[in-house]
């Protein structure tokens, strides 16, 4: 038994060896010595991160061989030595050819399209085996590749049959009816390597001993594409590919999303949601599509374009402001800000999750998980930064986390955000900033704002902002001082928690969130940034778990609040009496491009929240689970809301399966 743990160790270090061949050829072949000089500092992370991604692919590898091992070790039959050892140069054999392999289809992969294996991968294979082929040898080299592949791959195979040479003493027992029995000693000490190697393969396959298991988030060691991409292995990032392919959303047929959502016909929907306005001729189904579904600004505003920031806070729930009280803050100053600008406060996200609602306000896609799809290697025309773009501006999108989460970096750079402004950038240009296990905690996060909005800038700048420290598990500076709660705010009975370490991490990060907000606000204001910056500020979803509805108005379930800022020159005293309009992350975009975009179309899924020249009752607040507006106005607006989904399901349907 323990004979056959070491020619298993053995062979692990043969794939950790080829792994980190594979590492060094990559650097050869695309990394700079320049990038690699002026970042050492980020080595140890980076080495340490690779071999947490090789150790677990051994881990895998090691999990069948480790199995028939520990069957064959209870059958104490003289004839499983040799048996293991053919099993072991076979199957190792086939491992190595095969990792040598997708190790070299990544690299040529990363060669075409500067990435490695992603779900696009499987593309190739819907255009025939025979034009796939014809393609690869075409454009490829493949004499000499297929030279060096034999170059490197028979001495591997050498390798693994000498490991198994040196089994023949096993192969000689087999001569011996019997098999010795092992000493109670030997015994002991046998349990003891098993149950090491045991944890070993558990903790490996799981990739950390911390609170998350290995994931993509852990790829990202710098501000540095380039040294991000040396940490994965072909093994990890085809499995990732195959994974988004198998969880790769379907698109319905225009029959199906008319029977879901009730319309006899297109035109049907069409004239519920635009009254009328727009027909289809000569059957011209994507052009009334777009006539509906975008929209076009003009040049109705005469002053210059002003800069303009998104800030999406972390689970900033609108109803915890409701808690205020003599000896409670949760405002933190927030209330003077609030009553010096515009706050909706009858509000709500579209969707109800981090990911759904920045992918809903980037690409309005109806489909969830974009990011995760093949499509967001596709500029969408729905993209946000697109007007933008057209409308002379610089799109960048900020956060405090590792751009790898969700493949925000990879998505959005394909959407034509001009810059991702990460986590690592964050360590790289403020030394002194403390970081938890989600981001790089808030305060450094909106510093950097700040700093980037008082930097010159050639053009107007829009910015996308995503906060991440009031999130689970909730881990806050260590000099973070806020004043302590009284005791009636946790006995309160909204609160559906009653765990009191639970319920006051929630709370303490909701505070935090409005302490640092308030701080921004207040240097932003007193800086030159203020009079040429609109900032819209909400929450991405409301806070989860701690509230209850059956206490709470259920017009708070999905409700966050919504705050403008205009600086002076953009400002109208008519704006104030609208803010008891209803609205969502919808209105979001449609209330922005009359300050933004000059003579630009975009994808307009909501009202103008500040248009003083329509009835407020007609404004309405569309949750993926509910709908809020005026009781009055309710059936209209989910007969609205019904038809602009189904027309916005029909363009995408179309978009997709012609563009992509």
């Amino acid at each position: 038994m323990y004979k056959n743990l070491k020619y298993l160790i053995k062979h692990s270090a043969v794939i950790l060896v080829i792994l980190f061949f594979v590492r060094i050829c990559f650097a050869v072949a695309f990394v700079p010595m320049n990038v690699i000089s002026s970042n050492l500092a980020v080595f140890p992370r980076l080495l340490f991160n690779l071999l947490r991604f090789d150790v677990q692919v051994i881990c895998y590898v090691l999990l069948l061989p480790t199995v028939l091992t520990l069957v064959f070790a209870a059958l104490h039959k003289p004839w499983t030595e040799r048996v293991l050892s053919r099993f072991r140069k076979v199957y190792f054999s086939i491992v190595c050819v095969l990792l040598l392999a997708i190790s070299g289809i990544d690299m040529g992969f990363f060669a075409n399209f500067n990435s490695h294996i992603n779900i696009t991968f499987f593309d190739f294979f819907n255009e025939g085996p025979v034009s796939l082929i014809q393609t690869v040898w075409e454009e490829y080299h493949c004499v000499y590749e297929a030279i060096a592949f034999l170059l490197v791959t028979i001495p591997v195979l050498l390798l693994i049959r000498r490991i198994e040479s040196g089994n023949s003493s096993s192969r000689q027992s087999v001569r011996s009816s019997t098999v010795p029995t092992p000493s109670r000693r030997r015994i002991a000490s046998l349990s003891v390597i098993l149950l090491l190697y045991v944890a070993f393969l558990v903790i490996g396959m799981r990739g950390s001993v911390w609170r998350f298991p290995l994931q993509i988030e852990d790829t990202f060691v710098s501000n540095q594409k380039i040294l991000n991409d040396l940490v994965p292995n072909a093994v990890y990032m085809f499995k990732k590919a195959y994974k988004e392919k198998k969880n790769a959303f379907r698109m319905e047929s225009t029959a199906d999303l008319l029977r879901q959502y009730k319309f006899k016909s297109l035109q049907e929907a069409l004239d519920v949601y635009t009254e009328g306005k727009v027909k289809m001729q000569n059957n011209d189904t994507l052009a009334a599509l777009q006539r509906a579904l975008f929209a076009e600004v003009g040049d109705t505003l005469k002053q210059p374009q002003p800069n303009v920031v998104i800030v999406y806070c972390e689970s900033w729930s609108n109803y915890l402001f409701n808690l205020q009280q003599k000896d409670a803050d949760m405002y933190f100053g927030l209330e003077r800000h609030f009553k010096d600008d515009l706050l909706f406060r009858n509000f709500q996200s579209v969707q109800n999750g981090t990911v759904a609602s920045l992918e809903n306000l980037y690409v309005s896609t109806p489909y969830p998980r974009f990011f995760a799809s093949a499509y967001r290697f596709k500029t969408l025309p729905t993209s946000i930064a697109l007007p933008f773009k057209d409308s002379n501006y610089r799109t960048t999108f900020m956060s405090g986390m590792d751009a790898a989460w969700e493949n925000c970096a990879e998505a959005l750079v394909h959407q034509q955000f001009d810059a991702t402004y990460d986590k690592f950038h964050l360590l790289k240009d403020y030394p002194r900033a403390t970081y938890n296990c989600i981001g790089v905690y808030d305060e450094y996060l909106f510093q950097a704002l700040l700093d980037k909005l008082k930097k010159p800038s050639e053009k107007r700048q829009m910015i996308a902002v995503m906060t991440t420290t009031n999130h689970p598990p909730f881990e806050f500076p260590k000099d973070l001082k806020l004043p302590s709660l009284p005791e009636s705010v946790y006995g309160r009975k909204c609160f559906a928690e009653h765990n009191r370490k639970v319920l006051d991490k929630y709370l303490t990060g909701f505070r935090y969130n409005n302490k640092v907000l308030n701080d921004f606000l207040d240097r932003f204001k007193a800086s030159d940034a203020a009079k040429n910056t609109v900032l819209f500020i909400t929450g991405d979803h409301n806070v989860r778990s701690i509230l209850s509805y059956d206490v709470v108005d259920k017009r708070y379930e999905h409700s966050v609040p919504l705050y403008i800022y205009l600086p002076p020159y953009l400002r109208k005293e008519a704006y104030k009496s609208l803010t008891n309009r209803w609205g969502s992350h919808d209105d979001i975009l449609a209330t922005l491009a009359p300050f933004a975009f000059r003579h630009t179309k975009y994808f307009k899924m909501g009202k103008n929240l500040l248009d003083v020249s329509v009835p407020d009752s007609t404004y309405f607040s569309a949750n993926v689970e509910q709908i809020e507006s005026v009781p009055a106005y309710r059936k209209n607006a989910e007969r609205l809301t019904d038809a602009r989904n189904l027309l916005r399901h029909v363009y995408f349907g179309w978009y997709w399966r012609n563009k992509s």
